[in-house]
């Protein structure tokens, strides 16, 4: 089960989203076909973080991005770019995609679970009772993040339990 301990509302820049792009399907990943993990274990075999982490200087997170967009298509699909959010200026590689983000009030939120296996990337439920309990909403959002930060995701704390940050725009 996971858990958000920490949400605070910050103002994020127009970014761009910097990465590989996968579209997908809500009912093959609803009926418990998810390739999101595979999709992530390709990327870090193909390195894909490398040419964005050279950039220094267009970085917004060190993070890396699990970028949701797309499910109002009317097919029934979503896109999803792993990749890292950057700051105007990137020089972005071949075969790579982008997804601008404008400037937006958001929350941040900090989930807590035994493993980022568990969270199913942004966990939902959770995120949107917490924006509710501080009288937002996020019903509108039209694309929402999940990252992976080099220590809260990686590095277990004493009970065992690893944070996932997710970006939520609000309403």
């Amino acid at each position: 089960m996971d858990e958000v301990i920490n949400l605070e509302v910050v103002k994020l820049p127009k970014l761009i989203a910097v990465g590989k792009k996968f579209r997908y399907s809500y009912e093959a990943l609803n009926n418990g076909d998810n390739r999101l993990p595979d999709f992530w274990n390709k990327c870090y075999k193909e390195s894909v973080f490398a040419p964005l982490e050279s950039q220094m200087e267009y970085i917004f997170d060190c993070s890396h991005a699990g970028i949701f967009f797309d499910w109002h298509s009317g097919d029934s699909n979503f896109s999803y770019i792993i990749g890292m959010l950057m700051k105007d200026g990137v020089s972005v590689p071949d075969g790579y995609s982008t997804h601008e983000l404008a400037e937006s009030e958001i929350a941040l939120c900090w989930v807590k679970c035994k493993s980022l296996a568990e969270t199913r990337a942004v966990p939902f439920e959770s995120t949107a009772k917490a924006i509710e309990d501080i009288g937002r909403g996020c019903a509108n959002m039209k694309w929402c993040i999940d990252l992976y930060h080099p220590s809260r995701s990686t590095t277990p704390d004493e009970n065992g339990e690893v944070i996932l940050d997710c970006y939520i725009p609000l309403d």
